[in-house]
């Protein structure tokens, strides 16, 4: 498919607003995976952090320590935040998705990659420049980033995009 089918394909009617909810509903999918896979493995397997505290932390990594002070209100903003992310990210691979598609790309092989590139993205470049309070990096922290970023994240969030724009 030439660049200029794939433009006329997001263009179509239907073809922008379905990649926008394909993408917001693979980015809730995978905004909940991940936290599944967060309060089993960092929560439940290695007891690193509580349920709460791994919600928490988003909005400490946004806006400092002093955050805890709003009590539940860090709790809130931290899923806001991190539901405001997810779906960026969701529609973000939704509308590379028709592209790499054409190309053959396979959606789980598209994800592995843009999993890694979305925790560098957020955790080398965002927080690390804005963060009051950066990220600290372990070996531990590092393999669980990307391990949680592709595999609990990215990958059901692809495999929703792709099959709800396989509908389209």
């Amino acid at each position: 498919m030439s660049d200029r089918a794939m433009a006329a394909e997001t263009s179509a009617p239907g073809g922008m607003r379905g990649a926008i909810s394909a993408g917001l509903l693979g980015g809730l999918t995978g905004g909940v995976t991940i936290w599944i896979y967060e309060e089993v493995v960092l929560a439940w397997l290695m007891k690193t952090a509580t349920p709460y505290g791994i919600v928490e932390n988003t909005a400490v990594l946004c806006f400092g320590p002093a955050v805890r002070e709003l009590g539940l209100g860090a709790f809130v903003l931290g899923v806001a935040i991190h539901f405001a992310t997810a779906l960026a990210w969701g529609v973000t691979f939704a509308f590379f998705w028709p592209a790499l598609r054409a190309r053959g790309v396979e959606a789980t092989l598209a994800a592995l990659v843009f999993g890694i590139v979305a925790w560098m993205v957020m955790h080398n470049v965002l927080l690390a420049t804005f963060s009051p309070n950066p990220p600290v990096y372990t070996t531990l922290s590092v393999i669980n980033g990307l391990m949680s970023h592709t595999l609990a994240f990215a990958v059901p969030l692809a495999l929703v995009v792709k099959a709800k724009m396989a509908r389209l």
